[in-house]
């Protein structure tokens, strides 16, 4: 599920790894393979994608690829009919009542808040046939890009001469705050500074948010997740990846009006070879990286994250065993982490392909040479490269320290209860000037959370603790002191975390109480395994912690540099990586050959029934009830998902596919493995395709699987 993929990208920018191999003399050399593939492959131009902002539509290149030339009211409907979906998918309005359609698995959060311990509407799916029996959707909301300001003046006279890269991120972040702020005081919509193009170029951009919002109808988590993880991120699908749910006026009580924008439902959806669009909100890619950045991706950030995630799936499985109420509050996060896990796979796989990293340093030395070849380029962007280069080797440096130190990175109890005490005792024997505001501010409920008991599951805790030593071990060297003196040499983790917490009383309150009244120098002698590990820490985090905003500002400030060449260079020719802002894709639907054989466009009914014969009815393709009572009446030639070409990425999904008079033909839910690598270079060639669901298998599963009627007719318009 594309959702999912974008969540960690916050999170990933921290969690960036580096081990012993960081001390290389060249980590970002180009291997040989990849300098005779930049050698002799081409460039095609579209390596940036087809992700493009409204404010810069790609109209000629339309014209010219698809003989489609649409107007301003055209972009002003699709643009309208869109809408931001919370705040990591995407939707879109296709009723004059505020109805909003989106994936199954983004709604997902409203089914499971609307559950109890008697009524599941995640199994057993949920429809309201009236507005009376809509569900609230607690603290979701839908945002509306009304209007787009061009900005980018006011935020790049913020660079001062001489000023440093800290100086200069914070002046743009107050900035940014103030210009939002100025904007929702004047206009009473809900304002983003977004930045394109890493800093090139800065648009305002303005939204009308609407909510409440209510659920109308999601399937059955059999339907709407037919194939669970093993079909995730593949294709041929078989998945009514789709829900539906209504915007209200503040009162609650009235639907909002969309008047005309709203996109029209077209039954029988897209045939093959047909010219579709894709509307969403493309959560980040990572396309305009240099190809320094793309090598620490594969040399560490990527393996790292991959770890790191696999771990924390491993302690939810462990958790979801528990019984079937554990299995419910972890279900949804579980889902989150396979996804994300078997997307960045996915993109790993793709950072082993030489091909895919040979045109990456093809697309920069033709970059580079544009930029030299003009004297005041030259000038001005000239050194941006070697200068990201040398952040990247800074990140090396700092980021595995920076992990490992910080207590709360994998939260093993062990780890953080020690690490609060020794904070608290380090902390309260200064005067309380001396303290640090943050502290002083949490004394209190760090008192109180060290004095009292805390049940913690024994299981879960030493889960947690082996995925923070394996990943100490396997990104620190072995005579580092965080590691030397808690993993013994041949012991595994497995072996360190038994024996470390056999040791260790620091789950125990009364011994936390003891320990609390102490001096730093007297707890420094406690034998207590787990409170000189957080003593270790400490400091390191300390350090580290303090080093890495610098880099992050210095690294902001040459993408920002790097940007404006690409501007400079290319202009608006070329799309700016995703940011979670509205864009339009434009590709075909046409399947793809894939293991040997062809993927056909679309996929019918008469696929789910098999697929489901052929496991035994097992899960994850165990056929839904309600698929299996209405056998008879389904029409399985029916399409049921179909590919297409567009370029789409996590955030996406909910994303409508419509057709060039605008009409729904489809849902994007998914990318399959083939174009998960795209998040790096765009690339049409390896089979990469949009998933979506078929809006002809929509109509068809709310006449005869669902008996919904009247949501039915509202799409339809009768």
């Amino acid at each position: 599920m594309m959702r999912f993929a974008m969540r960690l990208a916050a999170l990933s920018t921290v969690f960036l790894a580096a081990g012993a191999a960081a001390q290389a003399l060249n980590p970002f050399e180009p291997p040989p393979p990849v300098v005779r593939v930049a050698d002799r492959v081409p460039l095609k131009g579209n390596e940036l994608g087809t992700m493009w902002t409204f404010e810069n539509a790609p109209l000629e290149y339309w014209k010219t690829q698809y003989n489609f030339s649409p107007d301003k009211a055209w972009l002003d409907h699709a643009r309208l009919s869109s809408v931001r979906y919370g705040e990591s998918c995407s939707a879109s309005f296709v009723s004059a009542n505020g109805l909003v359609m989106t994936n199954h698995h983004c709604a997902r959060e409203c089914v499971e808040q609307n559950s109890t311990q008697g009524t599941d509407f995640v199994v057993q799916g949920f429809y309201a046939a009236t507005r009376a029996e809509e569900k609230l959707c607690p603290d979701l909301f839908l945002d509306q890009l009304q209007e787009i300001e061009n900005v980018t003046a006011r935020m790049h006279g913020l660079a001062r001469p001489g000023a440093t890269a800290t100086a200069t991120a914070e002046a743009q972040a107050a900035e940014i705050e103030k210009i939002e702020a100025e904007c929702t005081q004047q206009s009473k919509l809900t304002c983003q500074v977004v930045s394109l193009y890493h800093g090139g170029q800065y648009q305002l951009y303005k939204y009308k948010r609407f909510s409440p919002v209510k659920l109308v109808f999601a399937p059955e988590l059999a339907a709407g997740f037919f194939g669970g993880d093993p079909d995730n991120f593949t294709y041929p699908r078989y998945n009514l990846d789709v829900s539906f749910v209504r915007a209200y006026e503040a009162d609650g009580t009235t639907a909002v009006k969309s008047n005309d924008h709203y996109f029209k439902w077209r039954a029988e959806g897209a045939r093959e070879e047909e010219l579709v669009f894709v509307t969403g909100n493309p959560g980040s890619t990572s396309r305009q990286i240099t190809f320094a950045e793309l090598m620490y991706e594969k040399v560490f950030r990527q393996p790292f994250l991959i770890q790191l995630l696999e771990g924390q799936r491993n302690v939810l499985q462990e958790l979801s065993k528990m019984g079937p109420e554990a299995e419910q509050q972890v279900r949804q996060q579980l889902f989150e982490i396979e996804n994300s896990v078997k997307s960045y796979k996915g993109q790993f796989s793709g950072l082993q392909d030489s091909v895919l990293a040979g045109r990456k340093l093809r697309w920069e030395r033709e970059f580079r040479q544009k930029v030299n070849a003009d004297p005041k380029l030259k000038t001005e962007f000239g050194d941006v490269w070697d200068k990201l280069a040398d952040l990247q080797l800074q990140k090396l440096r700092t980021s595995p320290k920076l992990n490992v130190s910080n207590p709360e990175f994998v939260s093993a109890p062990h780890i953080v209860f020690a690490a609060q005490l020794v904070e608290y005792v380090t902390e309260m024997a200064k005067p309380e000037a001396l303290r640090p505001d943050s502290f002083r501010e949490q004394a209190a409920q760090i008192e109180q959370f060290l004095k009292s008991p805390v049940p913690v599951n024994a299981v879960l805790s030493q889960k947690l603790l082996e995925l923070q030593l394996a990943i100490t071990q396997r990104w620190l060297d072995a005579n580092d002191p965080l590691l030397r003196d808690y993993v013994r040499p041949g012991e595994s983790v497995e072996q360190a975390a038994r024996r470390l917490i056999a040791a260790s009383k620091v789950l125990d309150a009364a011994y936390r109480q003891s320990l609390m009244t102490k001096s730093p120098a007297a707890l420094a002698t406690d034998p207590d395994p787990m409170i000189r590990l957080a003593r270790t820490m400490a400091p390191v985090y300390k350090d580290y912690a303090a080093r890495w905003p610098l880099i992050q500002a210095a690294e902001r400030v040459q993408e920002e540099r790097l940007a404006k060449a690409l501007f400079a260079a290319f202009g608006t020719r070329l799309p700016p990586d995703a940011t979670f802002t509205l864009r339009i894709t434009d590709g075909v639907t046409r399947g793809y050959p894939y293991n040997g054989t062809i993927a056909p466009m679309a996929t019918s009914y008469y696929g789910i029934y098999g697929r489901s014969v052929e496991f035994g009815n097992q899960d994850p393709f165990t056929l839904p009830k309600s698929f299996e009572a209405a056998r008879s009446a389904v029409n399985l030639a029916s399409p049921f998902n179909f590919v297409s070409t567009n370029d789409i990425t996590g955030g996406n999904s909910g994303s409508p596919v419509i057709d060039r008079e605008g009409r729904i033909v489809g849902i994007a839910f998914d990318s399959n493995i083939e174009a998960l690598p795209n998040e790096f270079l765009y690339r049409d060639d390896t089979g990469g395709r949009t998933v979506s669901v078929h809006s002809a298998g929509i109509t068809e599963a709310l006449r005869t699987i669902y008996k919904a009627e009247a949501l039915l007719r509202e799409l339809l318009g009768q």
